[in-house]
């Protein structure tokens, strides 16, 4: 999760006006009551709203609150924006882990509809290969 904090700070430092704008106007989204932090129950709220349940780890928030206060920080939920403005939260479409870094993708189905892809963790695409089954 570090190396995803990194990313997301250089994004952070790096983005142009109008997307820290989008990451001000995410972060009020998530701080639903806005005393500044986001508590577990409005990131599970956020969740519901975005139709996001069966997409995260179940311990994303966990990860995401680097001091384990309880609640994210702006800087914790720029980690999260990051992850869910470009597309880093991939689910193995076989075991259902999350995909924290390399993993393997059925390149047909990517050429087909690059928004439905077939993820697959090293483990789980190796089962496929060794059992000779097709990917899809």
């Amino acid at each position: 999760m570090e190396e995803m904090r990194e990313a997301a700070m250089a994004y952070y430092a790096n983005m142009p006006e109008d997307q820290q704008k989008k990451l001000l106007k995410f972060y009020k989204s998530l701080d639903t009551n806005g005393d500044g932090k986001v508590s577990i129950h409005e990131y599970l709220d956020f969740l519901v709203r975005k139709g996001l349940t069966q997409h995260v780890p179940p311990d994303l928030f966990k990860l995401l609150d680097k001091d384990d206060g309880g609640t994210l920080d702006f800087e914790e939920s720029v980690t999260f924006f990051y992850m869910f403005a470009n597309n880093r939260l991939v689910i193995c479409a076989g075991c259902r882990s999350y995909l924290w870094g390399l993993h393997f993708l059925c390149v047909e189905c990517y050429k087909a509809d690059k928004k439905a892809t077939y993820d697959l963790c090293c483990s789980c695409y190796r089962q496929i290969e060794e059992g000779g089954k097709g990917r899809c």
